[in-house]
Protein backbone atom coordinates (compact mmCIF):
# COMPACT_ATOMS: atom_id res chain seq x y z
CA UNK A 1 0.00 0.00 0.00
CA UNK A 2 1.01 3.75 -1.40
CA UNK A 3 0.16 6.83 0.89
CA UNK A 4 1.13 10.24 -0.25
CA UNK A 5 0.90 12.83 3.18
CA UNK A 6 0.76 15.87 2.82
CA UNK A 7 0.90 18.70 4.95
CA UNK A 8 1.09 22.56 5.09
CA UNK A 9 -0.70 23.53 2.02
CA UNK A 10 -1.24 27.25 3.05
CA UNK A 11 -3.69 28.06 0.04
CA UNK A 12 -3.60 31.55 0.59
CA UNK A 13 0.25 31.35 0.55
CA UNK A 14 1.05 29.09 -1.59
CA UNK A 15 3.73 28.14 -3.91
CA UNK A 16 2.28 28.00 -7.02
CA UNK A 17 5.00 25.95 -9.18
CA UNK A 18 5.01 23.48 -6.15
CA UNK A 19 1.34 22.87 -6.06
CA UNK A 20 1.56 22.16 -9.83
CA UNK A 21 4.66 20.17 -9.85
CA UNK A 22 2.55 18.15 -6.61
CA UNK A 23 -0.39 17.35 -8.83
CA UNK A 24 1.92 15.89 -11.47
CA UNK A 25 3.87 13.57 -8.84
CA UNK A 26 1.05 12.43 -6.44
CA UNK A 27 -0.16 11.37 -9.93
CA UNK A 28 2.96 9.39 -11.41
CA UNK A 29 2.99 7.68 -7.45
CA UNK A 30 -0.41 6.54 -7.81
CA UNK A 31 -1.08 6.68 -4.12
CA UNK A 32 -4.05 4.33 -2.45
CA UNK A 33 -4.96 6.85 -0.24
CA UNK A 34 -3.53 10.66 0.60
CA UNK A 35 -3.42 11.99 4.10
CA UNK A 36 -3.11 15.89 4.55
CA UNK A 37 -1.96 16.45 8.12
CA UNK A 38 -3.64 20.06 9.02
CA UNK A 39 -3.09 23.66 7.51
CA UNK A 40 -4.79 23.66 4.33
CA UNK A 41 -5.24 27.45 4.55
CA UNK A 42 -3.43 30.60 5.41
CA UNK A 43 -6.19 32.72 6.76
CA UNK A 44 -9.13 30.36 7.21
CA UNK A 45 -10.77 32.37 4.66
CA UNK A 46 -13.67 30.86 2.12
CA UNK A 47 -11.53 31.55 -0.76
CA UNK A 48 -8.63 29.81 0.11
CA UNK A 49 -10.95 26.80 1.47
CA UNK A 50 -12.37 26.99 -1.67
CA UNK A 51 -8.98 26.66 -3.70
CA UNK A 52 -8.00 23.77 -1.44
CA UNK A 53 -10.97 21.94 -1.95
CA UNK A 54 -10.75 22.59 -5.61
CA UNK A 55 -6.93 21.10 -5.64
CA UNK A 56 -7.98 18.21 -3.40
CA UNK A 57 -11.04 16.99 -5.97
CA UNK A 58 -8.19 17.12 -8.97
CA UNK A 59 -6.10 14.58 -7.26
CA UNK A 60 -9.10 12.08 -7.18
CA UNK A 61 -7.61 9.83 -4.73
CA UNK A 62 -9.25 8.40 -1.46
CA UNK A 63 -8.37 11.39 1.46
CA UNK A 64 -8.36 11.97 5.05
CA UNK A 65 -7.73 15.31 6.37
CA UNK A 66 -7.64 16.99 9.58
CA UNK A 67 -7.52 20.77 10.70
CA UNK A 68 -4.55 22.87 11.49
CA UNK A 69 -4.20 25.85 13.23
CA UNK A 70 -4.56 28.23 10.32
CA UNK A 71 -7.58 26.42 9.15
CA UNK A 72 -9.61 28.84 11.99
CA UNK A 73 -10.56 32.20 10.45
CA UNK A 74 -8.07 34.73 11.62
CA UNK A 75 -9.86 37.24 11.29
CA UNK A 76 -13.26 36.76 12.68
CA UNK A 77 -12.47 36.45 16.69
CA UNK A 78 -15.79 35.27 17.36
CA UNK A 79 -16.24 32.37 15.01
CA UNK A 80 -12.50 31.51 15.88
CA UNK A 81 -13.40 31.38 19.49
CA UNK A 82 -17.12 29.95 18.94
CA UNK A 83 -16.63 27.85 16.55
CA UNK A 84 -13.47 27.42 14.70
CA UNK A 85 -13.54 24.55 12.68
CA UNK A 86 -17.30 24.84 10.80
CA UNK A 87 -15.81 26.54 7.71
CA UNK A 88 -13.20 24.07 7.67
CA UNK A 89 -15.41 21.47 8.55
CA UNK A 90 -18.05 22.87 5.97
CA UNK A 91 -15.24 22.37 2.93
CA UNK A 92 -14.05 18.86 4.33
CA UNK A 93 -16.78 16.74 5.80
CA UNK A 94 -16.51 14.46 3.69
CA UNK A 95 -12.90 13.79 3.80
CA UNK A 96 -13.02 13.70 7.96
CA UNK A 97 -13.52 9.77 8.12
CA UNK A 98 -11.62 7.41 8.97
CA UNK A 99 -9.38 5.44 5.99
CA UNK A 100 -8.66 1.48 5.53
CA UNK A 101 -7.70 -0.38 3.00
CA UNK A 102 -6.57 -4.35 3.13
CA UNK A 103 -4.91 -4.24 6.51
CA UNK A 104 -4.06 -0.57 7.08
CA UNK A 105 -5.93 1.79 8.85
CA UNK A 106 -5.30 5.51 9.25
CA UNK A 107 -7.62 7.46 11.78
CA UNK A 108 -7.49 11.55 12.20
CA UNK A 109 -7.38 13.52 14.98
CA UNK A 110 -7.94 17.13 15.66
CA UNK A 111 -5.47 18.85 17.59
CA UNK A 112 -5.60 22.81 16.89
CA UNK A 113 -7.85 24.98 18.62
CA UNK A 114 -9.38 28.33 17.41
CA UNK A 115 -8.11 29.70 20.74
CA UNK A 116 -5.89 29.26 23.80
CA UNK A 117 -5.14 30.49 27.43
CA UNK A 118 -1.60 30.88 26.32
CA UNK A 119 0.51 33.13 24.19
CA UNK A 120 1.41 31.01 21.07
CA UNK A 121 -2.14 29.55 20.33
CA UNK A 122 -1.24 28.18 17.07
CA UNK A 123 0.43 25.13 19.21
CA UNK A 124 -1.50 22.37 19.62
CA UNK A 125 -3.43 20.92 22.43
CA UNK A 126 -4.26 16.91 22.96
CA UNK A 127 -7.78 15.64 24.30
CA UNK A 128 -6.81 12.34 25.64
CA UNK A 129 -10.20 11.16 25.76
CA UNK A 130 -10.99 11.81 22.07
CA UNK A 131 -7.21 10.05 21.53
CA UNK A 132 -8.38 6.90 23.76
CA UNK A 133 -11.33 6.78 21.93
CA UNK A 134 -9.01 6.56 19.06
CA UNK A 135 -6.55 3.96 19.99
CA UNK A 136 -9.26 2.09 21.36
CA UNK A 137 -11.03 0.69 18.02
CA UNK A 138 -9.90 -1.95 16.00
CA UNK A 139 -6.97 -3.77 18.26
CA UNK A 140 -6.72 -6.44 15.19
CA UNK A 141 -3.00 -7.60 15.56
CA UNK A 142 -2.68 -7.84 11.88
CA UNK A 143 -3.58 -3.89 11.25
CA UNK A 144 -1.14 -1.67 10.76
CA UNK A 145 -2.51 1.55 11.81
CA UNK A 146 -1.81 5.17 11.75
CA UNK A 147 -2.99 8.02 13.50
CA UNK A 148 -3.04 11.77 11.39
CA UNK A 149 -2.91 15.30 13.44
CA UNK A 150 -1.39 18.66 12.72
CA UNK A 151 0.83 18.71 15.66
CA UNK A 152 3.85 16.20 16.42
CA UNK A 153 3.24 15.00 20.31
CA UNK A 154 6.97 15.34 20.82
CA UNK A 155 9.03 17.92 19.07
CA UNK A 156 10.67 16.31 15.98
CA UNK A 157 14.11 16.49 16.45
CA UNK A 158 16.85 19.19 14.75
CA UNK A 159 13.68 20.69 13.48
CA UNK A 160 13.94 24.63 13.02
CA UNK A 161 10.83 25.15 14.58
CA UNK A 162 10.57 24.05 18.60
CA UNK A 163 6.47 22.79 19.36
CA UNK A 164 5.14 22.38 22.70
CA UNK A 165 1.79 20.17 22.19
CA UNK A 166 -0.39 20.43 25.60
CA UNK A 167 -0.66 17.39 27.09
CA UNK A 168 1.44 16.04 24.40
CA UNK A 169 4.09 13.73 26.95
CA UNK A 170 1.00 12.03 27.86
CA UNK A 171 -0.60 11.64 24.03
CA UNK A 172 3.02 10.26 23.35
CA UNK A 173 3.15 7.62 26.21
CA UNK A 174 -0.23 6.78 25.21
CA UNK A 175 0.50 6.16 21.61
CA UNK A 176 3.49 4.05 22.51
CA UNK A 177 1.59 1.92 24.23
CA UNK A 178 -1.11 1.28 21.70
CA UNK A 179 -1.48 -0.75 18.80
CA UNK A 180 -1.26 2.46 16.74
CA UNK A 181 2.17 2.05 14.94
CA UNK A 182 2.76 5.85 13.05
CA UNK A 183 2.10 9.21 13.84
CA UNK A 184 1.40 11.37 10.28
CA UNK A 185 2.17 15.38 11.73
CA UNK A 186 2.98 18.30 10.02
CA UNK A 187 3.09 22.19 11.78
CA UNK A 188 6.89 22.27 11.46
CA UNK A 189 7.54 22.28 7.43
CA UNK A 190 10.01 20.23 7.72
CA UNK A 191 10.40 16.27 6.30
CA UNK A 192 11.57 13.98 9.05
CA UNK A 193 10.70 10.32 10.58
CA UNK A 194 12.36 9.68 13.69
CA UNK A 195 11.44 6.34 16.40
CA UNK A 196 9.86 7.69 19.25
CA UNK A 197 10.63 6.10 22.42
CA UNK A 198 8.60 5.71 25.28
CA UNK A 199 8.60 3.66 28.46
CA UNK A 200 5.67 1.47 27.64
CA UNK A 201 6.43 1.06 23.90
CA UNK A 202 7.60 2.92 20.48
CA UNK A 203 5.99 4.14 17.77
CA UNK A 204 7.35 6.04 14.08
CA UNK A 205 7.00 9.97 14.17
CA UNK A 206 6.70 11.22 10.57
CA UNK A 207 6.29 15.04 9.81
CA UNK A 208 6.06 16.44 6.11
CA UNK A 209 6.99 19.54 4.75
CA UNK A 210 4.92 21.94 2.77
CA UNK A 211 3.93 22.95 -0.20
CA UNK A 212 4.15 26.63 0.40
CA UNK A 213 5.79 30.14 0.66
CA UNK A 214 6.30 29.28 4.18
CA UNK A 215 9.43 27.67 4.16
CA UNK A 216 11.96 27.23 7.10
CA UNK A 217 15.02 25.87 6.30
CA UNK A 218 14.06 23.35 3.87
CA UNK A 219 12.64 23.52 0.19
CA UNK A 220 8.68 22.56 -0.54
CA UNK A 221 7.88 18.95 -0.17
CA UNK A 222 6.00 15.89 0.70
CA UNK A 223 6.18 12.31 2.17
CA UNK A 224 5.43 8.99 0.64
CA UNK A 225 4.92 5.80 2.55
CA UNK A 226 4.96 2.05 1.16
CA UNK A 227 3.90 -0.49 3.49
CA UNK A 228 3.98 -4.21 3.10
CA UNK A 229 2.90 -6.78 5.48
CA UNK A 230 7.41 -6.37 6.61
CA UNK A 231 8.49 -3.36 6.27
CA UNK A 232 7.19 0.41 6.57
CA UNK A 233 9.38 2.95 3.76
CA UNK A 234 9.59 6.83 4.24
CA UNK A 235 10.56 8.67 1.37
CA UNK A 236 9.93 12.65 0.90
CA UNK A 237 10.11 14.05 -2.02
CA UNK A 238 11.97 17.35 -2.40
CA UNK A 239 10.60 20.26 -4.90
CA UNK A 240 13.82 21.68 -7.16
CA UNK A 241 12.50 24.36 -8.77
CA UNK A 242 10.50 21.97 -11.17
CA UNK A 243 10.32 19.10 -10.07
CA UNK A 244 10.07 17.14 -6.98
CA UNK A 245 12.91 15.02 -6.38
CA UNK A 246 12.87 11.47 -4.16
CA UNK A 247 15.31 11.05 -0.97
CA UNK A 248 14.82 8.08 1.99
CA UNK A 249 13.90 9.36 5.10
CA UNK A 250 14.43 5.18 6.59
CA UNK A 251 12.73 1.79 6.36
CA UNK A 252 11.33 -0.15 9.26
CA UNK A 253 10.00 -3.25 10.35
CA UNK A 254 6.48 -3.18 11.30
CA UNK A 255 6.94 -6.40 13.58
CA UNK A 256 9.37 -3.33 15.43
CA UNK A 257 7.02 -0.90 15.56
CA UNK A 258 4.58 -3.34 17.23
CA UNK A 259 6.66 -4.62 19.84
CA UNK A 260 5.62 -2.65 23.11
Amino acid sequence: MRIVQLADLHFGAEDPRAIEAATDSVSQLDPDVVVVSGDMTQRGKHREFEMARKWIDELNRPCLIVPGNHDTPLFNLVSRASSPFQRHDHYFDSYADMLRVDDVRIDGLNTARGWQARSNWAEGSVRLRHLANILNRDVDPDVVRLLACHHPFRSPKDAPLRTRTRRGSAASEMMAESHVSILLTGHVHTPHAEIIEERNGRYLAISAGTLSTRLRNAPPAFNSLDITTTTVSVTTHDFKGSAFEPSSLGSWKVAYLKQS
